[in-house]
């Protein structure tokens, strides 16, 4: 029977990967290609330096001036999804605003 594992022990051991299901490891794949974009979509030199919390939708809206309902319909760069919500980086909403003053 194909087993699973925690994505750590898979960094640990990553031959281990050939153990578990197709669909599993197809699964697996996918999530860690959209964290790696994600990342990457981060720049190095305006990453936070420990600084950065997680909001909700309400307290997102209010910052941005948008309604709810127009925030959960963007897909914004600073978007996190967090089990089946939608959070949003603080310091990545900060930074949204800036890059757009003076347009």
């Amino acid at each position: 029977m194909p087993k699973e594992f925690t994505l750590d022990e898979l960094v640990r051991e990553p031959s281990r990967a050939a153990e578990l299901a197709a669909p599993v490891r197809q699964q697996l794949a996918l999530r860690c290609a959209a964290v790696l974009v994600a990342l990457a979509a981060v720049p190095i030199e305006d990453a936070p330096a420990g600084n950065d919390r997680l909001i909700d939708l309400d307290e997102a809206s209010r910052i941005l001036g948008i309604s709810p309902a127009t925030l959960r319909k963007k897909r914004l760069p600073f978007r996190v999804k967090v089990g089946g919500s939608a959070r949003f980086s603080r310091a990545g909403i900060e930074r949204y605003i800036r890059a757009r003053q003076g347009r």
